[in-house]
């Protein structure tokens, strides 16, 4: 799946990445590139069940790719 949105750095818990996307938050998982905070950027990956780090309760997307939209 891809999504397209504004990726964000948050400092919730022991922090990381989310994606803000057609009105919705989603936790990112996995490696992000540097540079790349408060950009339009393209996520391709999958949808994953779990808890997460930042325990916002916001669903969670495993990064396969990322890159400025």
């Amino acid at each position: 799946m891809i999504w397209k949105g504004t990726l964000r750095k948050v400092d919730l818990g022991s922090g990381g990445w989310m994606l803000e996307a057609e009105g919705k938050r989603f936790t990112l998982v996995g490696d992000v590139p540097a540079g790349l905070e408060g950009k339009r950027v393209e996520v391709q990956g999958r949808s994953v069940e779990g808890g997460g780090f930042l325990m916002t309760g916001d669903p969670m997307v495993e990064i396969k790719k990322i890159r400025e939209a």
